[in-house]
This record gives structure tokens, sequence and C-alpha cells, in this order.
């Protein structure tokens, strides 16, 4: 019979520390990089929107490695996905550790991205099929407490490490937290529940968003070529969905998305991330690229209004309870656009207590957003489909981070070297960059804001 995570259940119930522990390991190194950028551009001689692939690389990889994680889990079960994702965040950490050049750096990025996909999945699965369903919203929501506090604390730890060490130390930090992980799991970790059956579509693994990823962030500076890049990423990532749709066993799951509610609803999410991993990035390279700070600082600014979204998706989860999702998500996105909008304007004069205080606002209004949204989606399907639809979920949030950054920072690269060609000083070429950016991020939370309210009053009537 399964251990579950209450009482009778002491197995299961002391391996939660040990997974909350992955989950926050992925989400340190998924974010460890975000105020590196400039440094590695200035590095490696090379574009920010080729540095970026530190990061859109990495989120591609985590996307694939969230749909391959269910058949992982199935066939080998948690202990050795587990063991595979701390070894990848070993190996990949050791690799960009001794990296004499960008492209081994970037590779050692794409092997860690394999241990976040898979530890973002397993976690949950593992809550998912081992909670009590009276204390699995509770458990959920502190594993999502433990993503948020890693995506906060990131900033702050590398932008200090990389100040006062340089780049190559960067990667000491998740290296140890691995080994730490190994050294644990092998003693503590236990296998739980039977293991399944099934195959996997090679093909599947193979097609992915790279070339959607790389068009978008190099459209701005290098159109023609760029814009083929782009179409043949449409064209890879259709294939991709035909294929899940024709397979017996598809690596991802596509049928929950032929539910209208469903598909607008994680539309929201995506858009959502779109601008929370966008900020991540983006104000960083404003701080130090404008600004000139150091990544310490960079981080430091940022690691607060990080936490106001890690708090407002608490308060967001139990307003959605209370009220559902009109009028939270439309506040939401007016939050969202507001902030981007203050920041813009604060950054052009600039007011930097104005820019830190707006981006939390901001990032509070994308946490009425992101949780409420994604709660909602899935409550216009059956239970049959959860565990799908939660595999989609995570896989869009995943890529919409990856379009979002590659968008953005191609738009910003474009912009510093344009502006510097043209003779404008590098502080000044990254503020207009920014400015303009800043732009096209307020576009889409207002067009979000639109779908948004369209969406919520559509569910209002339906309920009568």
């Amino acid at each position: 019979m399964r251990a579950t995570l209450e009482a009778g259940g002491k197995e299961a119930r002391a391996q939660l520390p040990l997974l909350l522990a992955c989950s926050f390991a992925a989400s340190f190194a998924q974010s460890m990089m975000n105020i590196a950028l400039p440094q590695v551009a200035d590095e490696f001689g090379v574009t920010l929107s080729t540095a970026n692939w530190l990061v859109t690389g990495y989120m591609v990889v985590a996307a694939t490695s969230i749909a391959l994680a269910a058949f992982l889990l199935r066939r080998l079960g948690l202990r050795t996905v587990f063991f595979i994702g701390c070894g990848a965040l070993a190996l990949g950490s050791g690799l960009a550790l001794f990296a004499p050049n960008f492209w081994v750096l970037l590779a050692g990025r794409l092997v860690q991205a394999v241990c976040t996909g898979l530890f973002y999945s397993a976690v949950t699965s593992f809550i998912m099929a081992n909670s009590d369903p009276a204390r699995r919203g509770t458990h959920l929501a502190l594993n999502s407490g433990t993503v948020a506090a890693g995506l906060a604390v990131s900033p702050v730890v590398s932008g200090l490490v990389l100040t006062g060490f340089g780049r190559h130390a960067l990667f000491a930090l998740p290296l140890a937290l691995a080994v730490l992980l190994l050294a644990v799991g092998f003693f503590r970790l236990r296998e739980v529940g039977p293991r399944g059956t099934g195959a996997v579509d090679p093909l599947s693994v193979v097609l992915g968003l790279g070339a959607l990823v790389y068009g978008l962030g190099e459209v701005f500076r290098d159109p023609l070529p760029s814009l083929a890049v782009l179409a043949a990423g449409v064209a890879v990532l259709g294939l991709f969905a035909w294929r899940q749709l024709v397979l017996k066993d598809p690596l991802l799951n596509l049928r929950p998305l032929g539910n209208l509610g469903f598909a607008v609803g994680e539309l929201l999410v995506m858009l959502g991330m779109m601008a929370s991993f966008s900020l991540s990035i983006l104000l960083p390279l404003y701080y130090e690229g404008a600004l000139g700070f150091s990544a310490f600082l960079a981080g430091a600014l940022l690691a607060g209004p990080v936490l106001a979204n890690a708090l407002s998706d608490v308060v967001g989860g139990r307003l959605l309870d209370r009220w559902g999702i009109w009028p939270l998500v439309p506040c939401g996105f007016a939050l969202t656009a507001l902030g981007l909008a203050v920041v813009a304007l604060a950054a052009g004069r600039p007011l930097l207590a104005l820019v830190v205080l707006a981006s939390a606002v901001a990032y509070v209004g994308l946490g009425l957003v992101v949780a409420p949204s994604k709660t909602t989606a899935l409550s216009q399907l059956p239970p049959s489909l959860y565990a799908h639809a939660s595999s989609i979920n995570s896989a869009f949030i995943q890529i919409a981070s990856a379009i979002g950054s590659s968008l953005f920072v191609g738009v910003l690269s474009a912009d510093v070297l344009a502006g510097t060609s043209r003779g404008l000083a590098r502080a000044a070429a990254y503020d207009a960059g920014f400015a303009h950016t800043m732009e096209i991020a307020i576009g889409i939370a207002a067009a979000s804001l639109l779908v948004s309210l369209a969406y919520a009053y559509r569910l209002r009537r339906r309920r009568g």
C-alpha cells in the first residue's frame, strides 16, 4: 500500500524536506545567471542576445525535461530520477565552473537545466500522489514558496559571489548543492509507489523550441535571416504538436488544450510568466548597464520585488477561493501595466526608489494573475485530465519564460548595438533600450488585461 505524507506515512513524510530542497536547488540554478548577462557578454565579446541563451536555452531544455519527467518517473522511479537530476546539476555546474569559453559555459547551463525540468515535475508529482487530499493544497503551496524563495535568493547570492569572486566561482554554489543533495539522498530517499510501463517517442524529444527562440532573439538585429529561422521554429513547433496528438503514448498529452476555457487560462499564465521572467532579467540589465551598479547591488534591488511576488501568490490563491477569477485577474494585469508604466517613466529620470517600488507593484500584479489563472484553467477540466494539464502548465511556463526573455533581451541588445554605433555612451544606449523594451512589455500587459476581462466575464456569466 502506498504511503502518504500524513499519519502512517512516516517514510513518505520524511522525504518531503529533501524534495523541497530539490525544488530550491532547481529554482536557484534557473535564475542564477539573470544578473550575470552583462559581465558574460563583455568577457566573451558576444551580444546580449547571444549571452541570453544562458537563460533562454536553459528554459527550453527545462521545458523538454518537464515533458520527459512523467515517462522517467513511470519507468525508472523517483529515486533514479532524483539521481539523474542531481547528477545533471553537478555535471553542468562543473562544466560551467571551468568553462574556458562561452560555448562550454552554455553547454554547462543546458546540462544544468535537466535538473530543473526533472525536479519541478517530480516534486509536484510526489506531492500529488502521496498527500492526503485535505492537505494537498498546503503541501503544494509549501513547494511553490520554496521555488519562490530560490528565485528571490539566487540573484542576491549570485550577485555577491560574482562581484566578489568572479564568474567561475558562481558555479561552485549549485555544485555544492548538488553534492549535498546526492549525499543525503543516497541514504534518505526511498522509492514510493509502483513503477509503470510505456515508451518514449525520440522524435518528440528532439523537436523543440530552439529555432523559435533564436529567431525572436535576433530578429531585431538581423531581420531577414532571423525571420527565416523564426518561421522554421514555428513549423517545428507545429510538427511537435501534431505528433503529440497522433501518438498513442505522447510525450506531452495536448488534448486538454481542446477545452477553450483551459486554453485561454493557460494563455493568461504564459503572458504573466513572460512579463515576470523578463522583468527578472531586464531590471538587472538596467541596473548594471544603465546605472553602472554591481551585480550584487542589482540582485539585492531585485530581491524585494520578487519576494512581494511570492507573497502575492499566496494572497491571490486566497482571494480566488473567496471571489473567483472576477475581478482578481483583470485587476492583476491592470496593476502590472501600471507598475511597468511607472518603471518606464522613473527609469528615464532616473528615480531609483520609484523604479524599485513600481517593479514591486508589477510583481504583485503578476502574483494575482499566474496562480489564479492556472487554478481556474485546471478547474475547467475533468479530474482525469489534471495530470496531463499540469504537465502542459509546467512546460508552458518554461516556454513562455524563454520566449519572453529572448524577445525582450533581443530588442534591448539590438538597441544597445545601434545606440553605441551612433556614438551614444554605453549607459545611455542601455537606458534607451530599456525604455523601448518597457513599451513592448506595457503593450503586452494591456492586451492581456483585455483578454482577461473577456475571459473572466465569460466565466462569471456561465456561473449564472
